[in-house]
């Protein structure tokens, strides 16, 4: 084992400017996240759409990604593979220091926590299940519901942390705050039509 090589999450990214190539692509996101791939891209995709950039629509954006990466492993069973437009996508240099700076402070409220247990939840017919609730996060995260999308946001890291890790409580943690999280959001969206209609009608 090359022990200079990053082993958790967090460390690999931290390390995202090192391990990617001088032009990269999500290709080559994916590469640097080897067998753990389809876990962590989901967790990757969703430290960007959780963290507020003032003009900048990040949740619609990456909630839009996430809802085609998670609808891909729904029909890709094991073999997670990437629709080819996808992975010729070049990732922005802010995209890559937003994950090398930010990423890893996220991560680490998790991973410390993370380990293999109750692997029956990570693998087979449980997967595109799974991959389904990512989805319905994916499209809370994209819609413009205030603050609306951290909810989703951190059950899609909990949920790509516990399939990268193999940690089946994990993944039900992440279940259960997606479940929270499409409440909230269902009531923090009545609540914005509710107050519009309320200033029209006034």
């Amino acid at each position: 084992m090359n022990c200079d090589r990053p082993e958790t999450a967090s460390e690999i990214m931290a390390s995202m400017d090192q391990l990617l190539p001088s032009d990269p692509r999500v290709r080559d996101l994916v590469a640097v996240f080897g067998e753990r791939a389809s876990g962590l891209l989901l967790a990757a995709i969703a430290i960007p759409a959780i963290i507020p950039v003032p003009g900048v629509p990040l949740g619609a954006v990456f909630g839009t990604v996430l809802v085609i990466v998670a609808c891909r492993m729904v029909t890709a069973g094991e073999e997670f593979s990437l629709p080819e437009w996808l992975a010729q996508m070049r990732l922005k240099p802010s995209a890559v220091r937003m994950l090398a700076h930010q990423g890893p402070g996220i991560l680490q409220k998790f991973e410390g926590r993370i380990k293999p247990r109750a692997g029956l939840l990570t693998t087979g017919p449980a997967k595109p299940m799974l991959a389904l609730v990512m989805v319905l996060m994916g499209i809370l995260i994209a819609l413009p519901i205030p603050f609306g999308n951290i909810l989703p946001g951190f059950a899609v890291i909990l949920m790509g942390l516990g399939l990268a890790a193999r940690d089946g409580l994990a993944i039900l943690s992440a279940l259960a705050l997606a479940f929270l999280a499409t409440g909230t959001s269902v009531a923090l969206g009545w609540a914005a039509v509710w107050g519009l209609a309320h200033l029209l009608a006034s």
